[in-house]
């Protein structure tokens, strides 16, 4: 005899479960990296393949001036009550949402326990409203992401082909594992053809796993195209001014490997709430 209750219900959970909203840390290897035009462009792309996304600056070295939010109100301030939440998020002339985690001044030091706490609980409770949060980051003194949040959450690495940049992006995946332990990271590669990405990756990541026992993932590259200058001088992303060009393709399929991610966390959580 067919159980209908628990069919009825196990069909419910399946359509009532939310996938856990994904926030994904990018840190550049290299201090040299223009990362807010990297964050700005992969955002739009995520953005028109129809989900939501926020921008999260949290980075020393990026300029804030490239999202429009030197003058916004920071989501530290929101968490000391000196700001309302809607006064921290700015949609930016590249119609890309964004927010300041901290001022510059304080992100490389780290925050006491109990403003930390309160600042987590603001980031989560926004990032609980978007289905992909990118961070902008840099490490702390600390050799940490200045939220517990982030340190908990995926983290990619952004490398080029310098030799200088891929013993940078090895080192901060040292930092970073020594204080978290061993964990995954993602790699993407800049200022490269997928081929010679490739190659930039399979040697990082032998090396990572046999010195480190770690596994890396590719993401993708993003090739030397001058359209990115030019959609940058326009205020808007290289996806928007010019789709055809080999950069908006290759955000394009990074945004895509994301959202194949997003996909899958979907399913196993559908699965899950199944056999429940």
């Amino acid at each position: 005899m067919v159980d209908f209750k628990n069919d009825q219900a196990a069909g419910l959970r399946r359509i009532m479960a939310v996938p856990k909203p994904r926030v994904i840390s990018i840190i550049a290897a290299s201090p040299a990296q223009d990362q807010s035009r990297t964050m700005i462009n992969l955002a739009a792309s995520i953005r028109n393949q129809g989900n939501e996304v926020l921008v999260v600056h949290a980075s020393q070295t990026s300029r804030e001036a490239t999202y429009d939010i030197a003058k916004t109100p920071t989501l530290f301030d929101v968490s000391s009550k000196k700001a309302a939440l809607e006064a921290a998020i700015k949609s930016t002339s590249h119609d890309i949402t964004v927010t300041k985690l901290l001022q510059k001044n304080q992100l490389s030091i780290p925050l006491d326990e109990s403003l930390t706490a309160d600042l987590n609980q603001v980031f989560d409770t926004l990032s609980s409203q978007y289905e992909i949060t990118l961070v902008d980051a840099t490490l702390n003194n600390e050799d940490l992401l200045p939220l517990k949040i982030l340190n908990e959450n995926e983290i990619l690495i952004q490398l080029t082909r310098d030799a200088e940049s891929i013993t940078n992006a090895y080192t901060l995946i040292k930092k970073i594992c020594a204080q978290l332990g061993r964990r995954s990271f993602g790699i993407i590669v800049a200022d490269a053809t997928d081929t010679q990405a490739q190659v930039v990756f399979k040697n990082i990541s032998q090396v990572a796993k046999r010195f480190m026992h770690i596994e890396l993932e590719y993401f993708g590259a993003i090739p030397t195209d001058e359209h990115l200058n030019r959609a940058a001088k326009l205020g808007r992303s290289v996806t928007d001014a010019f789709p055809m060009t080999p950069a908006s393709a290759a955000f394009k399929q990074i945004a895509q490997r994301l959202d194949s991610k997003s996909s899958l966390n979907i399913a196993h959580q559908e699965l899950a709430s199944s056999l429940t």
